[in-house]
Formats: C-alpha cells, sequence, structure tokens
C-alpha cells in the first residue's frame, strides 16, 4: 500500500462537513476558549493523502489563543472539555454516532456504519508559546499526565511556508512530502502528518 493525493472534489465536501462540527464545537467551548481551525498543510487541501483504496481522513489543528479561565495549566481539564464537547456535537450532527476517541496526541472521529469506517478526522490541540514554537496537548503514556509538548521544527512555520510557496517550490515540497508519507508508513511509525509537514518544510530550510 502506498499514499497518493486524494480527489480534491470529495476533499473539498467532507472539508466543509468537517468544519461544520468544528465551528459548533467552537461555539460550545466559548466560555472557555477562542481558537483557531486549521486543516493541515497550513489549510492547503492539495497536501491531503490516501492510503491506496481506503477512506481518507482529515487532519486538523485546533490553535487555542484567548484562554478566558486560565486553564492553560491544566491540560487535562482542556482535553476533557474538548471531547465533552465533540461528543455533544457529533450526537447531534451524526446518525447512530457513538463517541469518539481520546488518543495520545489527538482527539479523532470516527464515523462508522454497517461495522465499516467510511470517514474519520483528528483534530490536535494546539498552543504557541511565548518562544515561538507551537505545543501538542499529548496524554503522556510513560507518566499518564497531560502535558504540552513542544512540536519540533514548528517555529514560524507558517512564515517559512508561504516564502517557500513564493519562492517556486510548492511542486518539490509537495513531492518531498508525499514521499516522506510513504516513508513513515513503510516504518509504521505513527508519525502525525502536521510533523511530516513540518519535516518536509524543515528539509528546505536546512
Amino acid at each position: 500500500m502506498a499514499y497518493r493525493f486524494a480527489n480534491q472534489s470529495e476533499v473539498k465536501e467532507l472539508e466543509a462537513w468537517c468544519m461544520d462540527i468544528l465551528h459548533a464545537v467552537q461555539d460550545e467551548v466559548r466560555e472557555y476558549f477562542t481558537f483557531d481551525i486549521r486543516l493541515i498543510g497550513s489549510g492547503d487541501k492539495r497536501l491531503v493523502t490516501q492510503n491506496s483504496d481506503e477512506c481518507f481522513d482529515l487532519d486538523y489543528n485546533i490553535i487555542l489563543q484567548k484562554d478566558k479561565k486560565g486553564l492553560l495549566d491544566n491540560p487535562k481539564q482542556i482535553k476533557d472539555i474538548f471531547v465533552a464537547r465533540f461528543n455533544k456535537v457529533l450526537k447531534q450532527y451524526v446518525s447512530g454516532y457513538t463517541h469518539i476517541s481520546d488518543s495520545t496526541s489527538v482527539v479523532t472521529v470516527k464515523i462508522i456504519r454497517n461495522n465499516r469506517l467510511e470517514f474519520s478526522f483528528d483534530v490536535a490541540i494546539i498552543v504557541e508559546g511565548d518562544d515561538g514554537y507551537f505545543y501538542r496537548l499529548i496524554n503522556d503514556k510513560n507518566t499518564g499526565r497531560y502535558i504540552w509538548n513542544q512540536v519540533a521544527h514548528s517555529k514560524n512555520y507558517l512564515g517559512k511556508f508561504k516564502a517557500l510557496k513564493e519562492r517556486g517550490y510548492w511542486m518539490d515540497f509537495k513531492r518531498r512530502y508525499l514521499e516522506l508519507k510513504n516513508l513513515h508508513l513503510k516504518r509504521q511509525d505513527g508519525v502525525k502528518s502536521f510533523s511530516i509537514f513540518l519535516e518536509t518544510l524543515n528539509e528546505f530550510y536546512r
């Protein structure tokens, strides 16, 4: 099996559905946070990949901006709030929906019908630190604690990606991103799309 880039019309349709869900969650947590929503690859749909004939999934970052209740020092409470609100919203939006999965570094929404996975999307909860790096909320399996984990190579990544495209390296970037996706698939190391995106970007800035 190998990754290929997904059909853009299908990506656009499912992205619109995911954004409806995410905007509803945004309304649900408004008393606690404001946040920005980004499809992995800085919102670039053309980087969404699909593994052979399997259904593709979408990967989002929720980037916390305004912490109205001072909860950043309590990442477990933040995760609990988002898991509860996703459950509430999805029960309203999806017929036959059961629950979401609280993975190590993401909230995973799976739509399963007739014992078959039809579609899924992952949502990572991110915050930008004072040092300019992004930090992902993770469940540290070694300690059992929820922590903010620095995302390697994430400092000023949006500016770097914009500059790379302006310099005409978009096709080279896209080709290398797909190569690295397949390399990690071969290794079965579970590296997330955002980390692969940053790994690719870092290669162009060495």
